[in-house]
């Protein structure tokens, strides 16, 4: 959201007297080419494009809008996820609808949700470049996981106490300081939610970054290490080993494997430091933010017409 706000259009955010999923509005956030508009006044509203991200929002749409999306709006569906609950079999919400196009975050999830009859495209993650911040002056491993303990195996937490017991492990995110509670965590610790500004620094601070999801589209913390400069070591899922070359680092889906190759730039500083500047031009080719908009640019031009 942040990178689609930073294009060159006007952008309407919904918010409601509750702060909810439904109408959370900027939350404070300064992006200045975006507004909140309330829920009573959005039927009032000048809309040349709906951007869905939910299923229940086709129909909150219509209510609140008092238009149909696809139908009296042109509208896109905003699919961040890997196909849930069967990796092949499960057929996406809008696969019946012919007049929503569905943009998938990578061509993994593109590949493996049943998308049906509806049109789809992929716009891979763009974002601002946050700066090579890389020092790897802890000889640790970094990782950023949101509610490690209650997203468990699908994020690879149980994967991170694994290796945690030979090496130390520094993880941020929401509710991570509940790892420290946690027995048998080795050398595990969890950091807590730390601002964006702070975080990008702290986790730059660390050896090598850990990407341990196993079912994720592909989770933007792993694209910020690689801006930073970090060397990266990842569970080979989803759309990981397309998005780390050999240079960059090692991304395996055996245990030994990995654990032996975040031991290696832990131990190894220099090797270290020249897969971080490899993964770092990795991503300033491959996930930029102006590649990002332009490719946002001609889908909302397409469906503006």
């Amino acid at each position: 959201m942040e990178s689609l706000v930073a294009g060159r259009h006007r952008y309407i955010v919904p918010v409601n007297s509750v702060g909810d999923a439904d109408g959370r509005g900027l939350a404070g956030r300064n992006w200045p080419r975006a507004v909140e508009v309330s829920h009573e006044r959005l039927g009032d509203q000048d809309v040349d494009l709906v951007i869905l991200q939910r299923p229940e929002e086709v129909e909150l749409t219509e209510r609140l809008l008092g238009r149909r999306p696809g139908v009296d709006v042109p509208a896109v569906y905003v699919e961040h996820n890997a196909p849930r609950p069967s990796p092949v079999d499960s057929v996406h919400p809008l696969a019946s609808r012919t007049d929503i196009e569905v943009i998938h975050v990578t061509d993994f999830n593109r590949l493996m949700w049943d998308n049906g009859a509806a049109p789809s495209r992929v716009i891979q993650h763009g974002i601002a470049d946050p700066g090579y911040f890389y020092t790897g002056e802890v000889a640790a491993a970094a990782t950023m996981i949101n509610e490690p303990l209650r997203r468990w195996r699908t994020v690879g937490t149980d994967l991170v106490i694994e290796v945690g017991a030979s090496m130390p492990i520094d993880v941020w995110g929401i509710d991570t300081l509940e790892l420290n509670d946690r027995p048998r965590a080795g050398r595990v610790r969890g950091k807590g939610d730390v601002p964006s500004a702070r975080l990008m620094r702290q986790v730059a601070r660390r050896r090598v970054y850990f990407h341990t999801a196993r079912w994720t589209s592909l989770g933007l913390s792993l694209v910020e290490a690689m801006y930073l400069g970090m060397p990266v070591v990842a569970v080979a899922s989803t759309m990981a080993p397309l998005v780390v070359p050999p240079e960059a680092g090692v991304v395996s889906a055996d245990m030994k494997t990995l654990t032996y190759a975040l031991q290696g730039f832990v131990t190894d500083f220099a090797a270290a430091s020249l897969a971080g500047k490899a993964a770092r031009e990795f991503a300033l080719a491959h996930f930029s933010l102006d590649r990002f908009l332009d490719q946002w640019d001609r889908a909302i031009e397409e469906h503006c017409r």
